[in-house]
């Protein structure tokens, strides 16, 4: 019996500590958001759900279908592509600076709906908020003194890297704006440096006290809740929308930030009965695919964009399925199909496709190597500029310029990507790698949820980079006194050097006269 009793007690303990947070009720905010960020968060709603937990999601969309254990609030009005200007117009920045202009009003307007502060009266048992401008909700979390998680999607780069607590190193990761692959030139590597220090810097020091004195102002904040900056510092997790192991070049991370991108991705299901009628007629050239995603409207395109598009279509043997906004399109050639909504992870794994055009963004190029299909990349805005830069650069797609389009141009493109095997290699290495992972990401964001709840938080594992001035994280202050007492040596020695030689001078003198 004595065996039975010293497993018990080495046993118990251990069981204590991983205890299955069962049925847990989470509120689940990302108010300024996306329709590719809502995907992105469904998958991570869908996880949780899935494991026996209530969630709350508050967003600007309504809900598509009824799921078990989920309730959903939707703040229609909030829509951000009610907000955003024509994305094709301006430039790759337009569209972030608008939201950036608006986003501490939308905030705080998000925060006073009533369905939003009657949630007050509700008891939850932990809140996850996009990184993504919603941080005023952080006040509603503290006033339920509930432990807060928060969720990106995307990777942690840049301003995101930095308010997680991530080291940041300009030298060799590359600023999400930028469209710059390491090894990076001195130049690179200067404007690099200012853009992550202009992003992090306007972060901290304009857009949450902006963020903040809006919410203040509208009473939604307590006048004795700490700034929004500390609470956001002691939402210690966060989940990122990021591959590990397919981050290149590999970076820096902190036990805190849990990688659960491609969690959306799902193996292709069998296409719907029309689809697959109409894909099965283009024999065996095959059909390629094109979409703009969620935020970018198509039929806001300049004309001639359209008939480009509509030329190089019509000059191929393939047929084309066109993601359109609309029931229509004139002059749409026979081999097109238009659709509203299509269902992309099952075209982008059916073996008859040929190539994927694409707007790049992350959602979509996760998709891509996930199914190991080959991208031509026509990025409009934010970050998908860089991201189909990247697909280039790492040798499995093309992309190109709006500005540039010619129905010549997009035809030949089509047709190498199409004809050349080694994108189409590197692509399918590339969704080897992604799926090779030692855990499932739903599996690891379950658990972390759990962790956090079981923890109160886990703010042991808060990064002390938070409360670092950047000169002592980077040594800098260290550094200069190094150089500053080297420096000092180096004068008193050269100092003690021209006494020694005057001395020698003048005995040479003495010794002369």
């Amino acid at each position: 019996m004595r065996w039975l009793k010293t497993l018990l007690v080495g046993v118990l303990p251990l069981l204590s500590a991983f205890q299955y947070v069962e049925g847990s009720r989470i509120l689940f905010i990302s108010a300024i958001a996306s329709k590719s960020h809502k995907g992105f968060f469904n998958a991570v709603i869908d996880k949780l759900a899935g494991n026996g937990h209530q969630i709350t999601i508050v967003s600007p969309y309504k809900p598509s279908k009824e799921r078990a254990n989920v309730r959903e609030i939707a703040l229609t009005d909030l829509d951000i592509t009610l907000i955003l200007p024509n994305l094709f117009e301006g430039n790759a920045l337009t569209g972030p600076k608008t939201l950036l202009s608006v986003a501490p009003g939308i905030c705080s307007e998000a925060l006073g709906k009533r369905e939003v502060q009657d949630l007050l009266k509700e008891k939850f048992d932990l809140g996850i908020v996009s990184i993504f401008l919603s941080d005023c909700f952080l006040s509603l979390f503290h006033q339920m003194k509930i432990p807060v998680m928060q969720v990106c999607p995307t990777g942690p780069l840049g301003p995101i890297g930095a308010m997680a607590g991530i080291p940041t190193f300009p030298s060799f990761v590359t600023n999400p704006f930028l469209r710059s692959f390491h090894p990076l030139t001195f130049m690179q590597r200067m404007f690099n440096t200012l853009a992550d220090t202009g992003g992090s810097l306007a972060m901290e020091y304009i857009m949450m006290p902006n963020m903040e004195a809006e919410c203040r102002r509208r009473g939604l904040c307590p006048v004795d809740m700490p700034s929004l900056l500390e609470l956001k510092h002691n939402a210690t997790v966060l989940m990122v929308n990021s591959v590990r192991g397919m981050e290149s070049p590999p970076r820096p991370s902190m036990a805190s930030i849990v990688y659960v991108g491609g969690i959306h991705c799902q193996e292709a299901k069998p296409l719907p009965k029309d689809l697959e009628e109409w894909v099965a007629g283009s024999g065996k050239d095959g059909f390629i695919f094109f979409s703009l995603g969620s935020v970018v409207k198509p039929s806001t395109m300049p004309e001639q964009y359209r008939q480009a598009l509509v030329k190089a279509f019509g000059s191929l043997k393939q047929r084309v399925l066109w993601k359109w906004d609309e029931d229509t399109m004139k002059d749409l050639p026979p081999n097109v199909l238009l659709g509203k909504w299509l269902p992309q992870q099952d075209i982008l794994g059916d073996s008859r496709l040929r190539v994927f055009i694409t707007h790049g963004g992350a959602l979509s190029t996760q998709e891509s190597i996930y199914h190991g299909t080959p991208v031509i990349g026509l990025p409009v805005f934010a970050d998908q500029m860089t991201n189909m830069a990247e697909v280039q650069e790492q040798g499995w797609g093309r992309v190109l310029d709006w500005k540039e389009l010619t129905p010549e141009l997009l035809r030949d493109t089509i047709q190498t990507v199409m004809t050349d095997e080694r994108l189409r290699a590197e692509v399918k290495r590339r969704s080897a790698l992604m799926r090779d992972t030692p855990q499932d990401p739903g599996q690891l964001a379950n658990y972390w949820v759990d962790y956090v709840i079981r923890h109160n938080g886990a703010l042991h594992l808060k990064s002390p980079i938070l409360t670092m001035p950047w000169y002592q994280l980077y040594n800098v202050d260290v550094w200069l006194t190094v150089a500053g007492a080297v420096v000092l040596v180096l004068v008193l020695l050269l100092k003690i050097f021209l006494v020694i030689l005057r001395c020698l001078t003048s005995r040479f003198k003495q010794k002369k006269d």
